[in-house]
């Protein structure tokens, strides 16, 4: 008999939890503990393993709205193997050495049991948690409460994990919190999951408005005398939030709590406006003369459009974009669709490609259980995020990157051309 004040005896009780704290019960209430805020909090962002896309659990049906919580999924492989949950961002709850971290790397593995909760197996899902702490900074098990016995809780306090008990298919509770631990180089799993993260899941992994100038043009607002919000608005768009996040997104502006400031590749906007126009005013007013005209930036102001390209290239899923359409030039894809590149970067770097192509609440369509991605469901139009396909496509050809804008209409997504410029290797 367990000693945990959770633990009820009543039989037609236990036969209610055996049904409800299974893993991926488990593993929602967990991650809900650490992360209750993860849709309105900056700088959080937290990612299921593929494998519990699946329908069932050891022969029990899993709920819609269980895999809605849970979602959404993505391809985790760590050098310890497979983790149930990445999350990036401070935990909710109180965590040991956090000032040694501002942005944590964590893990969950979650256990369950299908027909008894107290039969968890607490002690491998420490040991689990423990092997991917030289890769992340926090890493915690998550168990029903019955199955929490003294023994583990000091296991894990030894190993640096934190315990979080379920006590039911909402509740749980951390009782023995994680220790941040340092970590070495990161994956490409948790690179991908870190730039949602960093980036505070601005624009679903992709731009908010679609002009270059629109970035370039909040950095020289906030270095301009006055209220950058009315400074921007009266010489580039109306539209402040959205000018504001894509140059976050880009590393023009960094968000700090106290205010936004420039980065180094902000300054360098700014150095080169003065350089040009003599003041980030005169900049800003000829910015202004470009407000609404659909010529290519390229052509509209070359230099201008160079810099930004430069400012661009540096942002990771431009990178991923211009490789895979590289590789398909020299395969012979001369005029490549939004499926062909989409299923080449996932190729390349399939955590990052997911996270950039596939919208959050059709990944569990993409992505089999097993971590594969499902090549027949790429010919749907639905499944792709509309900033990949209008606003981000339209970035790189005002960059002169492509040589076609992007489409907002689903009917033509399929339909429309991707091809680069200039490729420079492979079939000419």
């Amino acid at each position: 008999m367990s000693d945990h004040p959770n633990y009820i005896c009543d039989p037609s009780v236990d036969r209610i939890m055996a049904v409800t704290l299974a893993e991926p019960t488990v593993l929602a209430a967990a991650k809900e503990t650490l992360y209750p805020d993860l849709d309105t909090s900056p700088g959080q962002y937290a990612v299921t393993e593929t494998q519990f896309t699946q329908s069932t659990w050891g022969g029990w049906t899993i709920p819609d709205a269980l895999r809605d919580r849970l979602a959404p999924y993505n391809t985790i492989r760590l050098a310890a193997g497979e983790p149930d949950l990445l999350g990036v961002g401070m935990p909710a709850t109180d965590v040991l050495n956090g000032d040694a971290a501002t942005t944590p790397v964590t893990v969950i593995e979650a256990k369950g049991h299908n027909s008894n909760p107290s039969a968890a197996d607490v002690a491998r899902g420490i040991t689990q948690a423990h092997a991917h702490l030289p890769e992340v900074n926090l890493g915690y098990v998550a168990a029903p409460a019955p199955s929490i016995t003294d023994a583990a809780r000091a296991q894990a306090r030894n190993l640096n994990v934190g315990v979080i008990a379920v006590d039911d298919t909402e509740t749980a509770r951390v009782v023995e919190p994680a220790r941040v631990t340092g970590a070495g180089e990161f994956s490409t799993t948790i690179d991908a999951v870190r730039l949602q993260a960093t980036t505070h899941r601005l624009t679903d992994g992709s731009f908010p408005v679609n002009h270059p100038k629109n970035y370039l043009g909040y950095a020289l607002a906030l270095a301009a005398d006055g209220d950058t919000d009315a400074v921007y608005a009266d010489n580039v768009i109306n539209a402040i939030s959205g000018g504001r996040r894509g140059a976050i997104l880009l590393n023009l502006v960094d968000d700090q709590p106290n205010g936004d400031s420039l980065t180094h590749l902000g300054a360098e906007v700014v150095r080169f406006a003065r350089d040009r126009h003599g003041s980030v005013m005169a900049a800003l007013a000829e910015f202004d003369t470009w407000t609404g005209r659909s010529t290519r930036f390229t052509e509209l102001g070359p230099r201008w459009a160079q810099l930004a390209r430069s400012v661009a290239i540096q942002y990771e899923p431009t990178r991923l974009i211009i490789t895979a359409l590289e590789r398909l030039h020299q395969d012979g894809v001369r005029n490549a669709s939004l499926a062909d590149v989409a299923l080449e970067a996932t190729r390349i770097n399939q955590p990052l490609a997911v996270e950039v192509f596939f919208t959050q609440n059709r990944r569990d369509d993409v992505l089999t259980s097993d971590g594969a991605i499902d090549e027949s469901v790429l010919t749907d139009p639905t499944i792709y995020k509309s900033g990949i396909h209008f606003q981000f496509k339209y970035q790189l050809y005002h960059l002169g990157i492509l040589t076609t804008g992007g489409t907002d209409d689903k009917d033509d997504v399929l339909g429309n051309e991707w091809r680069l410029e200039q490729a420079v290797g492979g079939v000419q």
